[in-house]
């Protein structure tokens, strides 16, 4: 799916006003998990937008247990370099169909294969039907305590309609919104819960 320049404009200026700092967080946990993933940035100092969510995937993939990584679509070089790094098991890598017209049959046959996910990442670079497809199948196969990482939430309306059904799911209890992806955790103990960020 292609980037939608007004609605980016538009959803940017609307995160912006809505956006929290790691100060105004009463969960320890969420305070803790912003946190930590303001100091890795801080600390790795990264040259790049496309290098910054590559670390802050990796650190949010490993507050799981790792041991079954998806990366489903395709992103930098740098966000596949980091997972291998931070997965305790297996990263599986599914290109996804590299056009609308192709089949995409193959790649939803990979996912149901996987009994769980600890973490998914996924680059939404097709139909939003597509993606909705892909969701009904991953979500269910998540773990008790696995995350999911939508990359380019607010780069068009499909997407971003994604977003808020993975926001919305009774399956999901934090979202956490970064403006370039969104972050959903599985479990969290307190009340169900979405968040704008900053990073």
């Amino acid at each position: 799916m292609g980037r939608n320049a007004g609605h980016i404009a538009f959803a940017y200026l609307k995160h912006w006003l809505l956006k929290e700092d790691s100060y105004s967080q009463q969960s320890p946990f969420i305070f803790s998990v912003y946190q930590g993933a303001l100091d890795l940035l801080k600390k790795e100092n990264p040259s790049s937008k496309e290098e910054k969510v590559a670390l802050l995937a990796a650190y949010f993939c490993k507050i799981t247990a790792a041991k079954q990584v998806l990366e489903l679509g395709f992103g930098n070089e740098k966000i596949t370099k980091f997972l291998n790094q931070g997965a305790t098991g297996k990263l599986f890598k599914i290109p996804g169909p590299e056009s609308l017209a192709e089949d995409t049959e193959a790649v939803l046959q990979q996912i149901q294969e996987r009994q769980s996910f600890d973490f998914v990442l996924i680059h939404p670079q097709n139909s939003e039907d597509y993606l909705q497809d892909v969701l009904s199948l991953i979500l269910p196969r998540m773990h008790a305590q696995g995350i999911l990482l939508l990359e380019g939430i607010h780069h068009n309306h499909g997407v971003n309609a994604s977003w808020k059904k993975i926001q919305a799911d009774t399956r999901i209890q934090l979202t956490l919104d970064f403006f370039d992806f969104g972050v959903a955790f599985v479990s969290y103990s307190g009340p169900k819960t979405n968040l704008n960020l900053s990073y």
